[in-house]
């Protein structure tokens, strides 16, 4: 790459949208890019590799603090500094991604078990009151009786504390 790309020909290039970089700028992840007398930015071929590992990084989930963390360790450090954080940082994210499948799997497991019940009590179900008029002691029309509602109720509280908030 010979001299500077504007940000269109840097969002070509590494096929972030023009809105994104402006985005990252902001928030620090980014640098401020050189200007032109015009006043238009201008990128060099380390503004696009740094890009690239924004976009990469964000492919894989990580998050937006995170990644600024990375870009630092990129721009001011080692490659062998830079991979041994990067390896940390994928560590904790492999640790995520494991809670999350047990925790997805939790939930398949409830709803086939919900599934299944529909199925057993097609035939059973009466059309002569609404789904709110039944007891809750001896109606099945929601799924079952008061005692799934307990381990309804500690799956969703697992899922919702397993969900990291960026």
């Amino acid at each position: 790459m010979n001299g500077r790309l504007t940000i269109g020909q840097l969002a070509k290039l590494t096929d972030v949208p023009p809105k994104t970089i402006r985005y990252y700028e902001e928030i620090g992840i980014l640098p401020p890019p050189e200007r032109s007398d015009s006043r238009y930015r201008l990128y060099s071929e380390t503004d696009v590799r740094r890009l690239e590992l924004i976009r990469r990084a964000r492919a894989l989930d990580i998050t937006l603090p995170v990644v600024g963390e990375l870009v630092g360790w990129a721009s001011n450090g080692t490659c062998n500094d830079f991979q041994g954080h990067f390896l940390e940082v994928v560590r904790r994210k492999l640790e995520e991604v494991d809670q999350r499948m047990a925790d997805l799997e939790h939930l398949k497991q409830d709803l086939n078990r919900l599934e299944a019940h529909f199925v057993a009590a097609e035939k059973e179900v009466q059309v002569d009151h609404t789904v709110l008029e039944c007891s809750p002691e001896t109606c099945t029309c929601l799924g079952g009786a008061r005692e799934n509602q307990k381990h309804t109720q500690e799956v969703k509280l697992c899922l919702n504390q397993a969900r990291p908030k960026s």
